[in-house]
């Protein structure tokens, strides 16, 4: 079945789908009706009919129940109570998904989970700060990059926080010790070393400006900001420009707070990658993601685990999945393009001619059939990379994954002439 159903204005991806839907039905109901009497062809119209009130039924049973528990997170009055109703909610989509196996759906479930949860996080976070007569959090912009950034959260979603703020005081780092231990008793972090913090300043010097004037240092050294990809430790002098990577800055999406700051992030962000999307240290890596090892090695084997608990089994997230959001975000990187998640960039690459409308097509049912087999991996409870043991596949399955391999493959042929071969 196509990936993605009914029309968005013009785009031809959504539009061919649905035309592929419509003219299946028809062909299977044309052949049955060849061997049907009219009373027949009735019967069998009011099963389809039946079928379909079924599942308008189950989609609003689902939406009753998603309801109740936006209600009940809304109304939670600390993070102990946020526990039970998250994962209540992620039982409800991991049932949901099991019935539809739509990956859309379930990533625009736990999108809207986690930024409820979040929004809740941030407010027992200024309610603490209140409580210790600090008075109103101090202006801020939290950003995230990563599954989240891409709207691509699933039921174990792996993030990167920026919590930025516009002055450096006493008054922010205690917000930001609330921010960071709200996050960690509701689930959505394991720890500092996914919350970065610091000021719109040491943003700047991170992407490679400067500030415009030094800035007083914090007064406690253990909560001065860190680089955005290094492990908490004491404060240690800051290397600027500091070190980034093309995958944070174009997958960075705000979340909550001052909207003016928020901008001014985003900015400088998108700055740097214009500067740098066609400098040689990005050329060197993306040249690097479009060559990157697929789950199908030399004389069509599979790349399995030959030692360690894993021996057998073949690493979904490092020879499949990876590769193909990594591939799309460097090329989009390189035309120019904004867009965030793989599904957007897809079509994006489409409509600039990097893509042809048979690739592109490919490459969504190719996003479908790996993301299906990450949540299936994280359905039975699996952290971390995805494995699978591909012994254990349907003919279908494997069919599928043969085919989204094949897709991934032609993509990265692509991004080998436009990095590689055209320099």
């Amino acid at each position: 079945m196509p990936m993605m159903l009914g029309t968005k204005g013009d785009d031809i991806l959504q539009w061919s789908a649905s035309v592929q839907l419509l003219a299946s039905l028809r062909e299977k109901l044309a052949r049955k009706w060849e061997q049907c009497p009219s009373g027949a062809a009735q019967s069998l119209l009011d099963q389809y009919i039946g079928a379909l009130r079924e599942e308008l039924g189950y989609e609003a049973q689902l939406t009753s129940e998603v309801d109740a528990l936006n209600a009940g997170i809304a109304q939670a009055l600390s993070p102990g109570e946020l526990r039970p109703l998250r994962a209540r909610y992620l039982e409800v989509v991991a049932a949901h998904f099991r019935r539809r196996r739509s990956v859309l759906a379930l990533c625009e479930l736990c999108c809207d989970l986690h930024d409820r949860l979040l929004a809740k996080a941030l407010g027992f976070a200024e309610e603490r700060l209140a409580q210790m007569g600090q008075g109103k959090a101090p202006a801020y912009a939290l950003l995230v990059s990563g599954d989240r950034g891409r709207g691509e959260q699933t039921l174990v979603g792996k993030n990167r926080y920026f919590l930025l703020h516009e002055e450096q005081a006493t008054r922010f780092l205690l917000f930001r010790r609330q921010v960071s231990a709200a996050l960690q008793e509701i689930g959505l972090t394991g720890g500092d070393a996914e919350l970065w913090h610091g000021s719109l300043r040491e943003w700047h010097g991170l992407l490679g400006a400067p500030p415009a004037q030094p800035e007083e240092p914090a007064q406690e050294e253990f909560l001065a900001a860190l680089p955005p990809f290094a492990s908490p430790q004491k404060a240690q002098p800051r290397e600027l420009p500091g070190q980034w990577r093309p995958e944070t800055l174009a997958d960075l999406r705000v979340l909550r707070g001052d909207a003016p700051l928020a901008r001014e992030a985003l900015a400088a962000a998108s700055r740097t990658l214009g500067l740098e999307r066609s400098g040689d240290p990005f050329l060197q890596v993306a040249r690097r993601i479009i060559a990157l090892p697929v789950a199908l090695g030399r004389f069509g084997r599979w790349r399995l685990e030959k030692s360690g608990a894993r021996k057998g089994e073949l690493n979904l997230t490092e020879f499949a999945l990876a590769p193909l959001v990594q591939a799309l975000r460097v090329l989009a990187l390189h035309a120019g393009v904004e867009a965030g998640g793989s599904v957007e960039r897809i079509k994006r690459l489409l409509e600039t001619g990097a893509l042809d409308v048979e690739l592109a097509g490919r490459l969504l049912q190719a996003y479908q059939c790996l993301m299906q087999l990450k949540v299936l991996i994280e359905i039975r409870g699996e952290e971390g990379d995805s494995f699978c043991n591909p012994e254990e596949f349907s003919p279908e399955t494997e069919s599928r994954f043969r085919q989204s391999l094949d897709a991934l493959v032609s993509l990265q042929k692509i991004g080998y002439q436009r990095l590689v071969a055209q320099g």
